[in-house]
């Protein structure tokens, strides 16, 4: 919505393995989500998608024109791949399992890894409304975690003032909620 694209969504449920099916599989090999058909091409991987329809549509760009500014948004697009998002899976895979079958011990291991990438994310905003000062694919990238996590019950804490507004703002976007299944 940002680049003004329209697009239909399919949904796949990641626990009963849905994304390890031979249909889906014959999209993507390696059975990781997202991806992308377009047309004929198919896109894997959120960062290449990105990338791709940067490329691709460059009206509306996600990417900053200054360099030091693009690769700051290159460099937290990655952070949020590499570093958050598999401390916050720890939280989301045992939220997913009953009451009784949660690993405590997994989810405060999650928490307090997140804590740590929160006061990274809190001190990198710092005097910045965005991460590389406008909306971009640096923001973009932190979307999909956070709103997980937010889904899971669980929520950025006050004492990460910057982080905590950056995601009111977010949320505010008509993008965010446009992306987002009811």
């Amino acid at each position: 919505m940002e680049k003004g694209l329209q697009w239909e969504t399919t949904w796949l449920d990641l626990p009963s393995g849905e994304h390890k099916k031979p249909e889906y599989l014959a999209i993507n090999p390696v059975g990781k989500v997202p991806a992308l058909i377009d047309d004929r091409v198919i896109v894997h991987d959120s960062t290449i998608i990105n990338e791709y329809l940067e490329d691709t549509h460059p009206q509306r760009p996600l990417l900053p024109r200054d360099p030091v500014k693009r690769a700051r948004a290159r460099a937290l697009e990655d952070y949020a791949d590499a570093y958050l998002m598999p401390s916050l899976f720890k939280i989301f895979w045992q939220m997913r399992k009953s009451e009784g079958e949660r690993d405590r011990d997994k989810i405060a291991e999650g928490e307090r890894e997140a804590r740590d990438h929160f006061a990274y994310l809190d001190r990198e905003l710092q005097g910045r409304e965005y991460f590389a000062d406008e909306f971009s694919l640096a923001d973009i990238s932190f979307i999909p975690p956070l709103a997980n996590l937010e889904r899971s019950g669980f929520s950025i804490p006050d004492d990460f003032p910057n982080l905590k507004a950056w995601w009111e703002r977010v949320k505010q976007r008509p993008s965010f909620n446009a992306s987002w299944p009811d």
